[in-house]
């Protein structure tokens, strides 16, 4: 009578949008939450989201009204204090906001991500043996990804930082339940070895372990990041360095060949072969 259906005056909302003071996963003695994209919604949003047809998992868009950046996130529980979110450090800081502000999350629908382009905040990602298998694992905390955010990605005792540079089909993505193809662009200080520099032990292939990562992958400046997530620094690569590792990559003549990982060895047995083949 009073058209409350079929889209009249008295329907419900199809999408969810709320405004919610921001606080970290520290400040929450909810430490567990920095591994990973999944924050912390009060009961009542689970309430409004329970009433509309949203997509699985859900997905939402995170934006500071104040400073006009935005990322994404899934969500892990929704026992968060009524006004409140809790969320990420690292995320946090991908917004650029400190605790308490003023934060607006709503629900989005993302495709799935079938590609995606990482670049290592420092050279010290070089050291290690297996980055498709460590990627793997850390990322199967995340619900999706955001071109220019930077994550936080702990390992052997030390923060691996790595920037998003490109994602595909589009710059925000889902990488649940995906087949994703990963490249890599140089790490930030990156330097080509010098010719004389003496060939690595490690015979482990690295350009094959990041050649496809599967079913697994949203980062602030570093200027912008605080030591709550520190990058690492150079005094700590011989500490966390694992036995039968380099404590130099660089020097050891590691190399990146279009997105992909080199070490010296593996260019002496390759040209090793073509020598033997003429």
């Amino acid at each position: 009578m009073w058209g409350f259906m079929g889209g009249g005056r008295g329907a419900l909302p199809n999408k969810f949008e709320e405004q919610y003071h921001c606080y970290s996963a520290a400040m929450a003695d909810k430490a567990h939450l920095e591994q990973g994209d999944k924050i912390l919604l009060p009961p009542s949003a689970f309430d409004i989201l329970a009433r509309l047809q949203v997509d699985y998992p859900m997905l939402f868009q995170l934006q500071s009204p104040d400073k006009g950046t935005l990322t994404h996130s899934g969500v892990l529980e929704f026992t968060a204090e009524e006004g409140s979110c809790v969320v990420p450090f690292w995320m946090m800081q991908n917004l650029l906001i400190e605790e308490g502000a003023v934060v607006t999350v709503s629900n989005v629908s993302l495709p799935k991500a079938n590609f995606v382009k990482f670049q290592a905040q420092h050279v010290d990602f070089l050291e290690i043996s297996n980055p498709r298998a460590v990627l793997e694992h850390a990322l199967r905390n995340f619900s999706c990804i955001t071109k220019g955010d930077v994550i936080c990605v702990p390992y052997n005792s030390k923060n691996y930082h790595f920037e998003i540079k490109e994602v595909k089909p589009q710059d925000a993505a889902c990488i649940i339940e995906t087949d994703c193809n990963v490249d890599f662009d140089a790490p930030v200080g990156y330097k080509e070895p010098t010719a004389s520099a003496p060939s690595s032990g490690n015979a482990s292939s690295a350009a094959s372990s990041l050649a496809k990562l599967s079913k697994q992958s949203a980062y602030a400046p570093a200027e912008h990041r605080s030591s709550a997530c520190p990058s690492p620094t150079p005094s700590s690569l011989s500490a966390g360095s694992k036995k039968g590792e380099t404590d130099d990559a660089s020097a050891a003549g590691t190399k990146i060949v279009d997105g992909k990982i080199v070490r010296a060895d593996e260019d002496s047995n390759a040209s090793g072969s073509i020598q033997q083949s003429s």
